[in-house]
């Protein structure tokens, strides 16, 4: 099984994303807001829009690759979501494992 983020999994035409924003279902877990809407393709695709108001540059960092790397490591995600991935407050303290948990069980309600 290949574990990349290729560009095919990228969620990047600004459409897209205000689609998702405007008609996808809104899924609320911890600090973070989730965003699900179907698509026709043969992978999900992920979206992370970190607002300025959560912290400085290395906080929005920080929740940017934990983000990733969770939709990353976890193919069972499988096919035919555009997520987006929206955080609501600093990550202080937050694992890759708790963020892992977060988008698995958002997915789950999702689907």
């Amino acid at each position: 099984m290949k574990y990349s983020y290729s560009r095919e999994r990228r969620l990047t035409r600004k459409a897209d994303i205000d689609l998702a924003y405007r008609k996808g279902k809104r899924v609320m877990r911890g600090r973070v807001r989730f965003f699900f809407r179907r698509n026709d393709l043969d992978v999900s695709r992920l979206a992370i829009s970190v607002p300025n108001k959560v912290g400085n540059a290395v906080e929005r960092n920080r929740w940017k690759r934990l983000i990733r790397e969770a939709f990353r490591l976890h193919p069972e995600i499988g096919p035919g979501l555009d997520i987006l991935v929206v955080p609501l407050r600093p990550p202080e303290n937050t694992r890759r494992q708790e963020v892992e948990a977060l988008l698995l069980e958002s997915v789950k309600v999702a689907r």
